[in-house]
């Protein structure tokens, strides 16, 4: 019998949600807040982007200089997402586990390391350079800042590097290996590198204006709003969290992930990956709603739209938390997960803002609170280089 896998605790740090209480009052209002910038894109385009407006707290102190940032957003997340679970981790020896997911990893600290090392200043290149750049800083990080030694694994498989964490640690707790995972995601790109990469195949808007991109489920979309974001959570077998009397927020029944099998530099337009993916971890079952990955991308949102019509004939609503947080690569899909959890604990479906759904009105996309059952979700979500996971999530 497979062992039941609940959410006891979770944590948010994304433009938009600072925090799970922040994050849930803005999922409510639809009031979103991106930031227009003109200095990392070629030649001054203004574009929007997401940014976390708050501070760290200590993390920002300088006894954590030798810690990049995405690992200090992975940090705070965690801390939450303990506190929220009442999780004693001074007790969980190895029987826990901390699988972390990132797409760009250290790409801000590379950056700076590289124009020191451009500039042939081995004196100034600061002695702990390798553990900023570095991607498995992030888990190691969680494992080291709360005195955790049992298996720790990032993954960097891209967009979709959240939710295959999540996969991994799923398998770890089925197999009884481990009782208890910390699971978690983060990034923070919002650099040259990343815009120009993006920039150039059209995922961001360059000469449309900072408006013309984020827009889920719109065909005038061009491209999607980059942002900076992380978020964890708290697993644990059933057993164990009722054992130790952990209130239960919700339970990730089964979690699925493919690779489109295409070009490293493209996808399966015709999203039957995607929809494989969907149908395993739906086993049959019709969800509530979708809390979908649709981002204002065309192909992406496109592929949304197949995945609807074919296992749903469109009769399933579908939403998207992207006109609220952008795109913040690993962590969006475990943010759409807690936004879902969020949803549960207090009985509201999250909507999708800033769409006029152009080209896209035959789909039933939730863009007002309504009342609607809400108790088993399916979360989408897709990756550069071809990779597509999918949650099958539920409150009781």
């Amino acid at each position: 019998m497979m062992k039941r896998i609940a959410v006891t605790g979770f944590g948010i740090k994304v433009p938009g949600g600072e925090n799970n209480s922040d994050f849930e009052r803005h999922l409510l209002s639809g009031e979103y807040h991106f930031v227009t910038k003109s200095d990392l894109s070629p030649t001054g385009e203004p574009l929007l982007f997401g940014e976390l407006s708050g501070d760290l707290g200590e993390l920002d102190g300088r006894e954590h200089r030798t810690l990049p940032r995405f690992a200090k957003l992975a940090i705070s997340t965690a801390a939450e997402a303990i506190a929220l679970a009442q999780l004693p981790t001074a007790d969980l020896g190895d029987r826990v586990g901390v699988f972390f997911g990132t797409t760009m990893g250290g790409i801000i600290s590379l950056e700076e390391m590289l124009h020191i090392i451009g500039n042939n200043d081995f004196r100034g290149l600061p002695v702990y350079c390798c553990g900023l750049v570095h991607n498995h800083t992030l888990a190691s990080a969680i494992s080291s800042h709360f005195g955790l030694t049992g298996r720790t694994k990032t993954v960097t498989t891209g967009c979709t590097a959240g939710i295959e964490a999540l996969e991994d640690a799923m398998m770890y707790l089925q197999s009884g290996t481990i009782d208890t995972a910390i699971v978690g995601a983060s990034d923070s790109c919002n650099t040259k590198s990343t815009v120009y990469g993006f920039g150039k195949i059209r995922g961001l808007p360059f000469g449309q204006g900072p408006d013309a991109a984020g827009s889920p489920f719109n065909k005038r979309s061009k491209g999607f709003v980059l942002s900076e974001g992380a978020a964890t959570l708290i697993l644990e077998t059933e057993e164990h969290a009722l054992g130790r009397g952990a209130n239960i927020y919700g339970y990730v029944d089964k979690v699925a992930s493919n690779n489109d099998g295409v070009s490293v530099n493209g996808q399966d337009t015709s999203g039957q990956r995607m929809k494989q993916a969907a149908a395993a971890v739906l086993d049959g079952r019709i969800p509530d709603y979708v809390n979908s990955q649709a981002l204002g991308y065309e192909s992406n949102d496109r592929i949304e739209d197949i995945v609807s019509r074919d296992l749903f004939r469109h009769e399933v609503p579908l939403t998207s938390i992207k006109g609220l947080t952008g795109h913040p690569f690993s962590a969006s899909g475990l943010a759409q997960l807690i936004a879902s959890l969020l949803g549960f604990r207090a009985a509201f479906v999250p909507r999708t803002i800033r769409t006029d759904q152009y080209g896209y009105e035959h789909l039933p996309v939730i863009t007002a609170q309504m009342p609607l059952k809400n108790e088993e979700v399916l979360i989408t979500s897709h990756g550069y280089g071809g990779n597509n996971a999918c949650v099958y999530l539920m409150k009781d």
